[in-house]
């Protein structure tokens, strides 16, 4: 079953959201009467794709980076920080 939240309740109780997130594998947000948002689980993602564009998700972003590897590397620190005071 979906849960249904108020925008404001969603803002004021992010634990929770997650919480029936991860319960629930969805949450409808509803602001002023009309649906805003929708959150999904990972594994009620993974399900809604498979099912509406056969897709499996490891072929979107891989099994165990979001990103590929190689944009990965390229976003780590090249050099030591000199420190927060510092000129």
């Amino acid at each position: 079953m979906v849960k249904r939240v108020s925008a404001s309740d969603a803002k004021n109780n992010f634990g929770g959201l997650l919480e029936d997130v991860a319960e629930s594998g969805r949450v409808d947000i509803i602001r002023h009467g009309r649906l805003v948002a929708v959150v999904l689980s990972p594994r009620a993602l993974d399900a809604a794709l498979r099912k509406t564009a056969g897709v499996e998700p490891r072929d979107l972003w891989g099994a165990k980076h979001m990103i590929p590897a190689e944009s990965a590397r390229g976003a780590r620190m090249i050099g030591k920080s000199s420190g927060f005071d510092e000129e």
